[in-house]
């Protein structure tokens, strides 16, 4: 008798103590993942490993492209023709390396 008592004691404390345990949501991110825009010089396309495209959103009302490099990561000006011009010959060296 005394164990199913003790034990339904301990289950009660088990639930009161899980009870208060405090939840925090994951926040979302509140800010953009460029704040500064690299506008010029142009970048060759040859120091580019990659280019990694984040779209506007809630947070961000203007899209993100980043371009990582050898030492680095740089955030690029979508509105730049340079930019444009880098993004259609960084797409079609991967297509050829995927073929």
């Amino acid at each position: 008798m005394k164990l199913t008592v003790s034990a339904f004691v301990l289950l009660i404390c088990t639930v009161a103590l899980l009870s208060t345990t405090e939840v925090r949501p994951v926040r979302p991110q509140i800010c953009c993942n460029c704040p500064y825009m690299h506008s010029a010089p142009a970048i060759p396309a040859n120091k580019i490993l990659s280019l990694r495209f984040i779209p506007a959103g809630a947070y961000c009302k203007r899209e993100a492209i980043i371009a990582k490099m050898k030492k680095r990561e740089m955030c690029l000006d979508p509105s730049k023709d340079w930019v444009i011009s880098l993004k259609e010959e960084i797409n079609k060296r991967n297509i050829k390396s995927q073929q």
